[in-house]
């Protein structure tokens, strides 16, 4: 690039700059190891941050003398940095192996409290709270396949 700029006029060097920077930063992304690293990074963060937001919960709910969700939430949090270290550890397959069964677990928990119980005050709280952790788990889900796909084709092409 050094040598390329000497030879750019004075009026386009600017121009001839913001092109490289802007083509080692494509190719920086598009490289397989930067994708490797942002997936496992945003699977371990998220499930991090949402082990925090968890915590946090429980807390303002052991505030409140509720006990039930007071557990839930530390229980959901323990579950997440459980699934955080597994995934530092072993990688995209344990966040699938993981996260699937507990998603099934809690689309079960979400259908007995909608459809199977009398209706008590506080289960459209619990609702929502399972309903958010299989959403998170299911973006989960998708990062970890696609990448775990990445890895595949990745593997076959050599």
């Amino acid at each position: 690039m050094v040598a390329e700029f000497d030879h750019v006029p004075d009026d386009k060097r600017w121009q001839f700059a913001v092109g490289c920077l802007f083509a080692a930063i494509r190719e920086r992304l598009a490289a397989p190891q930067f994708l490797h690293a942002l997936a496992r990074n945003l699977l371990i963060g998220g499930a991090m941050i949402w082990a925090a937001m968890n915590i946090r919960f429980a807390g303002r709910m052991s505030a409140m003398d509720a006990l039930v969700p007071e557990v839930f939430g530390y229980g959901i949090a323990l579950l997440f940095v459980v699934g955080a270290f597994a995934t530092a550890r072993f990688g995209y397959r344990a966040t699938i192996g993981l996260a699937v069964p507990l998603a099934v677990v809690l689309a079960v928990a979400a259908v007995i409290i909608r459809f199977g119980n009398t209706p008590t005050p506080v289960s459209n709280l619990y609702l929502a709270l399972i309903v958010e952790d299989v959403l998170i788990l299911g973006i989960a889900l998708m990062i970890a396949g696609a990448a775990a796909r990445l890895v595949s084709v990745q593997r076959a092409q050599g």
